[in-house]
C-alpha cells in the first residue's frame, strides 16, 4: 500500500530570499535570491496567506472530508501558519505499472494519489476563502510536493519526529 507525504504550501510563505533557497516552478531548488524577492513581493496583488488556529482547524477539516470521500487512509495531518502535511495511504488496485513500492508517473493508481492532492488543496483554499469571505485570492502557492515514504523507518520518523516539531511552529498535529 503506498503511503506519500503531501506538503502544500500558503500563497507567498517561501519567498526567494528564504535562506535554504525556493523552488522555481519546473527549474527545482534555486539559490536564495534578495533582489527577485523584493521585485516579486512589490509586484504581488496580495499579501502573503497565514493561518491561523481557527484557518488551521477548517484546513484539518476539509482534508478530513476529502480523505472520506475518496477512501484514503490518513496518518497523520500538520497544519501550521504557512503550509500543509498530510500523510496518507492509498490502496492501489488499479496499478498498471507493476511497480513494487510507488507507482510510476504514467500509472492509474499514481494518477489517483495526484487526483487527491488536487481534490485536497482545492477544498482546503475553498474552505478557508468561505471562512474569510473572499474571492478571487490565492490561499496556498501553485503545485504542492508528492514525497513517497520509503519505508517503514521513513514512516515512522515523519509519526514521532518531523511532523511533531510543526507544534512549534505554532501548527496543529493529528495523528489518527
Amino acid at each position: 500500500m503506498p503511503v506519500y507525504l503531501f506538503t502544500a504550501h500558503a500563497y507567498r510563505s517561501w519567498a526567494e530570499d528564504h535562506p535554504r533557497g525556493y523552488v522555481q516552478r519546473g527549474e527545482g531548488l534555486q539559490e536564495s535570491n534578495e533582489r527577485l524577492a523584493h521585485w516579486r513581493g512589490a509586484n504581488a496583488r496580495h499579501e502573503p496567506a497565514r493561518f491561523d488556529r481557527q484557518l488551521q482547524g477548517i484546513i484539518m477539516e476539509a482534508v478530513e472530508a476529502v480523505v472520506v470521500e475518496r477512501g484514503v487512509r490518513l496518518h497523520a495531518l500538520a497544519v501550521t501558519p504557512t503550509h500543509v502535511h498530510i500523510l496518507a495511504s492509498f490502496r492501489s488496485p488499479a496499478c498498471t505499472c507493476g511497480a513494487s513500492k510507488f507507482c510510476r508517473k504514467a500509472c492509474e493508481a499514481r494518477k489517483f494519489v495526484e487526483t487527491f492532492g488536487v481534490r485536497a488543496k482545492r477544498k482546503m483554499g475553498q474552505a478557508v476563502a468561505k471562512t474569510m469571505e473572499t474571492k478571487d485570492r490565492p490561499w496556498f502557492s501553485r503545485g504542492w510536493d508528492l514525497t513517497p515514504v520509503r519505508d517503514r523507518g521513513h514512516f515512522d520518523f515523519l509519526i514521532s519526529n518531523y511532523l511533531p516539531k510543526h507544534k512549534r511552529e505554532g501548527g496543529i498535529i493529528r495523528v489518527y
